[in-house]
């Protein structure tokens, strides 16, 4: 810092009017030009920590202090000398509200011209959060050199309106209750003797420039200053902001769009003049399957063939193949599939055939129905276009072609960032001053890669246009056009929170350069997040109040949830950022982006094998993706009353996950992320409940309902499977209800009673009831267990009985009862009270002592017998067999274990067809539900 020498400064001070928060600002007089404290109603004072500037400023590239030279103090004058050619005087607005005024003139009274730039309130310092220009002056950075600095992190580049690139603002926090904020706006100037542009003053000898200071206090953080500066004052260039336009119902469509698509009339794309046909068409839904479709198509046949001859811009319409009645076609036909239809308006036509431009424009827009209308070369609108366009009809929006400044925003809703601003900052303030006004980042196909600025339109909340004005469609587009679609689809869905004034800016994070901003509405919070850092990030990333119960929260970018860390009484929310190449640095394929959003927690969702079930109470959907949510995944979609499904029905078996999402209408209510563990079996199957029978049946044996403690645990002489079973190990307290199980294995001649009765037959009857005789049971074996017969012959035969097949724990219930028993009769096996690897069936009567202590009979070793319970394992699917059977193989340890086995041994029967499925060792038995 260079020290002044002779500057003069003279300062007035008075009084405010009573009714502001601040009276005067307080300075400590007799040693130099600096804020000590502040002056409040009711001779209230509120001291600052330490002494603070009126303001800092860079004079010919080097940087002062307004305190850095002793002042000289004549009654209520300040006189101040730097330098040896400018003199400065301050003046007190004591008329001015809200909050304070200070008017700085410089004058400069040598022979040489001096620049004066980044004017700062409250001056520049590591203590405050502060606002001015930094970086080269050179193209085409020339254009975006305004940063935000705040203390502990780097400066974050911003974007600010088109008339206040110089401005300066700085907070500053006294107390904990209280913060200082300023605002410095570049005001009156000789004309003749000053040169401006939008970062510097340039003064020639007797040439004098005014910068207006404003000054006020509030409570919390540099945002709430942020918040009175920008949204409330609006950079002080209105006294007060004319909200009708905004508040019109309709104009608010305009806040649901994203996508516009900027194309001229002689875009292949748009008319095909060797076919002599409109391509407009069929390429309006080009990207649809990765972007979700545009939201608008703009037509522009005007620059740069307009003033060729004398027709004026409204004629290139008339003109086009078709005329005005073919665009009416178009319009039509956008509007059918649910998109708008912009056309182009061109002041600067002045010198072609004269028509009356709002006339001219009316027109156009009452013969072909289109939906808006881009202004060219205009950074505002006007009463009179918005008036020209309403005598049409309602809801036609006016687009300037620039962001309109505050004192513009009033008449126009809608505008974009021009892609003049080449590799925009990551934060834009204009969109902050005015959250419902709709913008749209223009995006050049053939400029370059479009990741970069896709990633900073989505952390800031809003859509892009994509111009296709240059020529040339790079192959990189599909890419570009997904990512643009992954961003877009998440604003959509939570669009309700990106045109509020909830929006908080740069919230504090744990890491630098890695930004999040926070956008919230009375249903949810949404962070949006953009990594400036090549390594991305992995980890704990910024702080949040403690969530209420009823509450959780998602990684919508990556589609999972996400559990708050604890750290030092402190809740931190991590995520997850991908990196890029560190070459794409200052390129626009540098940057990730990422969101996170605090769901109410609406979606009651839970999965229990195989069986995802869902419901809610609120929404008017649900919606299940078997990946991370695209436009080109396929989605199911159900009423919000829900459902119970075997996910494998409906989702890729092959899936990681499932995603399900409740929306009402657009709107995303909740989301919920459920991980499948693809190495785990899940159950497909369930129970579809039979009538219940007044007495027991005949043939069947009551089982009480209570509680049963169900375990599996595989015979420790049998071979491990291959394939993983279902794991039970851990005892599970299962309530049953009542039900019946019929005493013995269905046998022969009971199948063939079915088969009588019903002439079943089916669909492929390889190897069915391959063990009888030209259709006739065997001698002697009509009391054996029926075996060949698969998983759909047993299933018919129960429907013909009104009976179904018991589930696993139905089964083993039966058999062990709740005292665990390893086999009916006991926990030691007995020959003497099974099929004990006799090597053939026997009669299911045969053994009335191995009986259950419910007495059922043939449980254990004759024949394995088939249950309820299919499990998907992702390649594969099967059912689970109890038992053991009378085949018992030795000769290799790869067979499957035979012989009998205890009563809680799973074992498996991989299906794949009835023929394969039909076993001479298998067989089954039926349930009925008791209550």
């Amino acid at each position: 810092m260079k020290t002044a020498s002779s500057i003069l400064f003279f300062l007035l001070f008075f009084l405010i009017s009573s009714n502001a928060q601040v009276q005067t600002l307080k300075f400590d007089e007799p040693s130099s030009f600096t804020i000590t404290g502040l002056n409040l109603p009711d001779k209230k004072e509120i001291s600052l920590p330490y002494g603070l500037p009126l303001y800092s400023v860079i004079i010919d590239s080097n940087f002062y202090n307004s305190y850095c030279s002793r002042p000289t103090f004549k009654k209520q004058d300040i006189l101040y000398i730097v330098a040896d050619s400018i003199e400065g005087i301050v003046k007190f607005d004591s008329t001015f509200t809200p909050g304070l005024k200070y008017t700085v003139r410089f004058t400069n009274k040598g022979k040489g011209s001096h620049i004066i730039e980044n004017l700062v309130p409250l001056g520049e310092g590591p203590d405050k959060v502060y606002i001015t220009a930094a970086g080269t002056k050179d193209w085409p950075a020339y254009l975006c050199r305004s940063v935000l600095s705040r203390p502990g992190y780097g400066p974050v580049g911003v974007i600010l309106p088109d008339n206040a690139w110089h401005l300066g603002f700085a907070d500053f926090t006294i107390n904990e209750k209280t913060s200082l904020t300023g605002l410095a706006r570049r005001a009156d100037r000789d004309k003749e003797k000053t040169e401006i542009d939008r970062w510097a003053v340039t003064l020639k000898p007797g040439g004098w420039v005014e910068y207006n200071l404003y000054f006020d206090i509030h409570e919390k953080d540099w945002h709430e200053g942020l918040k009175m500066m920008f949204q409330d004052r609006w950079l002080y260039d209105l006294r007060s902001f004319d909200n009708s336009l905004f508040q019109r119902s309709d104009l608010q469509w305009m806040k649901n769009t994203y996508i516009m698509l900027l194309q001229f009339a002689w875009d292949k794309d748009f008319y095909n003049s060797r076919e002599k046909m409109y391509d407009y068409y069929q390429n309006l839904f080009k990207y649809n399957s990765l972007t979700g479709g545009y939201d608008i198509f703009t037509l522009w046949p005007t620059w740069p063939r307009l003033g060729l001859d004398q027709r004026n811009q409204w004629d290139m319409y008339r003109d086009l193949p078709g005329g005005l009645d073919e665009l009416s076609k178009q319009v039509d036909y956008a509007h059918k599939n649910g998109k708008k239809y912009f056309i182009s308006y061109n002041p600067w036509d002045e010198s072609t055939r004269k028509e009356d431009q709002l006339k001219g424009m009316e027109d156009l827009l009452r013969a072909t129905g289109a939906d808006g209308v881009v202004l060219d070369t205009r950074g505002a609108s006007s009463k009179e276009l918005q008036a020209a366009a309403d005598k049409v009809r309602p809801g036609i929006i006016m687009y300037s072609e620039g962001m309109a400044i505050p004192k513009d925003m009033p008449g126009i809703v809608s505008g974009r960032v021009h892609d003049a601003l080449v590799l925009p900052p990551p934060l834009n303030l204009n969109k902050f001053i005015k959250p419902d006004f709709a913008i749209f980042r223009v995006l050049q196909l053939a400029d370059d890669r479009l990741h970069r600025e896709l990633a900073i339109s989505f952390f800031n909340g809003y859509g892009v246009e994509i111009n296709t004005m240059r020529p040339g469609r790079p192959s990189w587009i599909r890419e570009e056009y997904a990512y643009l679609g992954k961003t877009t689809k998440i604003l959509r869905e939570n669009n309700s929170v990106f045109h509020n004034y909830e929006w908080i800016p740069l919230i504090p994070t744990l890491t630098d350069s890695v930004y999040v901003n926070r956008w919230s509405s009375g249903e949810k919070v949404i962070y949006t997040l953009y990594s400036a850092k090549p390594a991305g990030h992995q980890g704990m990333l910024f702080e949040i109040d403690e969530l209420s119960e009823g509450k959780h929260l998602v990684d919508l970018w990556n589609h999972t949830e996400i559990e708050i860390i604890k750290k030092n009484d402190k809740a931190l929310v991590p995520a997850e950022i991908d990196p890029f190449d560190k070459s794409f640095l200052n390129s626009r394929r540098e940057g990730n982006a990422g969101c996170i959003a605090v769901f109410h927690s609406l979606l009651n969702v839970s999965l229990t094998g195989g069986r995802l079930d869902f419901r809610a109470k609120k929404g008017d959907k649900i919606v299940l993706t078997g990946e991370n949510p695209t436009y080109q995944s396929k989605q199911i979609t159900f009423p919000v009353t829900g459902a119970t499904v075997t996910y494998s029905d409906i989702i890729d078996v092959t899936s990681e996950k499932i995603v399900i999402q409740l929306f009402d209408k657009s709107e995303l209510l909740d989301e919920r992320v459920i991980f499948l563990k693809n190495d785990i079996p899940f159950k497909i199957s369930s129970v579809v409940k039979t009538n219940i029978p007044e007495n027991i049946p005949a043939g069947m044996v009551k089982i009480p309902g209570g509680d049963f403690r169900f375990y599996t645990k595989r015979d420790p002489d049998s071979q491990e499977p291959f394939i993983a079973l279902p794991d039970y190990s851990d005892t599970t307290i299962l309530h049953l209800n009542t039900y019946y199980i019929d005493k013995y294995p269905v046998t022969n001649q009971e199948f063939k009673t079915f088969l009588t009765e019903t002439r079943y037959i089916p669909y492929d009857t390889t190897n069915f009831l391959k063990h009888w005789i030209n259709g006739t049971i065997p001698s002697g074996e009509e009391d054996f267990p029926v075996v060949y017969v698969s998983g759909e012959d047993a299933t018919a035969y129960a429907e013909w009985a009104k009976k179904r097949l018991p589930t696993e724990a139905e089964w083993q219930y039966a058999a062990q009862g709740n005292e665990m028993k390893k086999f009916p009769w006991g926990n030691t096996m007995d020959s003497t009270k099974c099929n004990y690897k006799l090597n053939h069936p026997t009669s299911v009567k045969a053994f009335p002592k191995g009986a259950s202590l419910f007495g059922v009979e043939d449980m254990i070793g004759n024949v394995w017998q088939l249950t309820n319970d299919m499990y998907d394992f992702g390649s594969y699917h099967y059912v689970i067999i109890k038992g053991g059977s009378f085949y018992h193989p030795t000769s290799s340890i790869w067979y499957v274990t035979g012989g009998p086995l205890p009563a809680d041994h799973p074992e498996m029967l991989l299906l794949i067809y009835p023929g394969l499925d039909r076993n001479s060792t298998v067989g089954f038995r039926c349930v009925k539900d008791g209550e």
